[in-house]
């Protein structure tokens, strides 16, 4: 299967040229290199069927990042003058020449972030790509003053010459639809702002609890969490549970096992959680894997959010209320425990009010917050008296809804949030660790309440659904003497993203557009070989394509929405594409409808 795959890898690499037919409105420009810079991009519907014709625009960020560990850049962001709109669009635009690693941004207005995102790996003739994110939810802010921090951590040296030149552009269009955006943004964050610095939070090692006293008169609160894993937890979902991490007598293992819980906690009590998607970055599983295609929401890591509605006849009594984010992990000791370091978390809590009410009250709320319920087998293999591998299989479960009936000028409506959530991770771990095999689903329901201002019955709910499977395998093949012989890795990656959705701020912010849900269904395939040694360019020779890659990558892409004015009803997309000496993108095919996705496959021997 492998020997096929290489055969056909360097025939299509050989018989095609790049093609970049997409709609986009920012282009590379003239660089030093004489080799003309890769097109990294993320299959994403477009947001409107043209970026012409927006009522105004302005360049609102332009920085390069070079050495910039700890030097965020810090800006001012003006709302355009003399320009009405209903909707706002920022384009981020990057480009790079040299050799580094991904990097982490982090995007704020003042204390509350916005747009998390991850660069594609630089190599030595450049790259560039932009990408679009619509920040419309977040109007209030924008109509005002803002201080914009954007973080970017990025070393630049002899070795690693990558910088990072971005621009962003805000553009503004004039839909004509009656937006009903939030009254009030608060932060969850460390409020760092005033500082210069970014308001990220660190967990566990920090704390994110915050206090604030909320306007009397609220009448729905939402609550957006962005999370990633980083560092030690960049790769959560392949870890074992602690006890094991040591089974090999090596490094090969992770702790604090592969299932992660982000909860919201308001005044102490579980208001709502999320499950991860296991977001991949661009030098994630392998390298080779995502060039020029990046891993699905590289550019957009996703939030999560979580209506806390029913909490309003206790959040509206005048009185300072706590909202705090954790993290936790399973381990087959204490069950629920900690994780690794690098949890970077934000957290915004968005606030409607009702302008023709002066006090918000709500019957006691009905809550079903049991702990999630887990099965967990582990089963060692061993030869001549040492363990020679290690299968895990860890599933989880877990329900919550709170609800009460709530009443405002609109008169009394009961308010519920529930969850829904299933997860199961299967791994086989051989030859010292080195060499793994991985199946995990994580797969779940929410539901809350209508408008206040809509006819509503208990079992009047928007629900919205997910699924992410996630499959690959990897070889490590390490010589004896790294320093001398290459250094081998072979990867398979197979994965989904499956959502049906009607998001609840979008929903709020412009509730006349969502008469149907927004069906997305992805899938990533993608097999690669990588070397690299010990020694060359001083350990940065694994991030340099030169050292030797031969992957590729296929993506499925199919996405149907309500329609908003300038907006697309449905989208669908193929892409293939070879990465060695000179990627190559061998299809790309584009469709004004949906298409079909095949299934993730499950890797043999991890069948559930």
């Amino acid at each position: 299967m492998l020997t096929t795959f290489l055969i056909t890898a360097l025939f299509l690499q050989v018989s095609f040229s790049i093609r970049t037919s997409r709609d986009i409105i920012y282009r590379a420009p003239n660089v030093t290199s004489p080799e003309i810079p890769l097109d990294v991009f993320q299959v994403e519907a477009p947001l409107r069927n043209t970026y012409e014709g927006a009522a105004c625009q302005q360049v609102i960020m332009q920085h390069n990042f070079t050495a910039s560990y700890g030097s965020p850049y810090v800006g001012t962001y003006s709302p355009p003058k003399n320009c009405t709109f209903t909707t706002t669009i920022f384009n981020m635009s990057i480009t790079s020449i040299g050799i580094n690693y991904d990097r982490l941004g982090l995007i704020f207005l003042g204390d509350i972030e916005v747009w998390r995102t991850t660069t594609a790996m630089p190599v030595r003739t450049g790259i560039y790509y932009n990408f679009q994110k619509d920040m419309t939810i977040f109007d209030t802010l924008l109509q005002s003053e803002q201080k914009v921090i954007m973080e970017l951590d990025n070393i630049y040296d002899s070795v690693f010459t990558g910088n990072y030149d971005v621009t962003m552009t805000a553009l503004y269009f004039n839909d004509h639809d009656k937006a009903t955006p939030a009254d009030l943004i608060l932060p969850i964050s460390a409020e760092l702002s005033s500082q210069n610095k970014s308001s990220v939070l660190s967990l566990p090692d920090g704390n994110a609890t915050v206090s604030f006293t909320l306007p009397r008169n609220v009448e729905r609160a939402v609550v957006s969490i962005l999370a990633s894993g980083n560092g030690a937890e960049e790769f959560w979902y392949t870890n074992v549970p602690t006890q094991y991490d040591d089974t090999f007598n090596n490094t090969a293992l992770s702790g604090y096992g592969p299932w992660r819980e982000v909860q919201l906690l308001v005044d102490g009590q579980v208001a709502g959680v999320g499950w991860p998607f296991p977001t991949v970055f661009t030098g994630g599983i392998s390298p080779g894997l995502w060039v020029p295609i990046v891993g699905i929401d590289t550019y957009d890591l996703p939030s999560f959010e979580i209506d806390i509605s029913p909490w309003l006849g206790v959040l509206c009594d005048g009185k300072s209320h706590t909202f705090a984010m954790e993290v936790v992990g399973y381990d087959s000791v204490t069950t629920l425990g900690t994780v690794g370091s690098n949890w970077w978390i934000t957290g915004s809590i968005f606030l409607w009010v009702d302008s023709a009410g002066s006090q918000t009250t709500g019957t006691t709320i009905q809550s079903s917050t049991a702990a999630p319920s887990f099965d967990f087998a582990p089963t060692i293999g061993t030869a001549s008296g040492l363990n020679t591998s290690l299968l895990v299989s860890l599933s989880a479960h877990r329900t919550i809804s709170h609800s009460s009936t709530i009443t405002t000028s609109h008169g009394p409506r009961t308010l519920t949030w529930s969850q829904s959530l299933s997860y199961i991770n299967k791994q086989n771990f051989t030859a010292l660790g080195y060499n793994a095999t991985l199946y995990q689903l994580t797969s779940g329901t929410s539901s809350y309440s209508p408008l206040l201002s809509h006819p509503s019955t208990e079992t009047d709910l928007i629900t919205n659904s997910y699924s992410y499977p996630i499959s690959f395998t990897q070889q490590y093949i390490v010589p004896i003497d790294p320093t001398v012989v290459n250094s081998t890795l072979i990867a398979d990656l197979d994965r989904s993203k499956l959502t049906s959705r009607i998001p609840i701020l979008s929903y709020l912010t412009k509730p006349s557009v969502f008469s149907a849900p927004e069906v997305l269904s992805t899938r990533q395939n993608g097999s690669c070989i990588y070397f690299w040694n010990n020694t060359y360019y001083d350990f940065a020779g694994a991030i340099d394509p030169a050292m030797g890659t031969l992957g590729a990558t296929e993506q499925w892409f199919s996405f149907s929405g309500p329609v908003e004015s300038g907006g697309m009803e449905s989208y669908g997309r193929h892409v293939r594409a070879i990465d060695g000496y000179v990627p190559v993108l061998t299809e790309d095919e584009t469709f004004d409808h949906t298409i079909e996705v095949p299934e993730t496959q499950i890797v043999p021997g991890n069948e559930l």
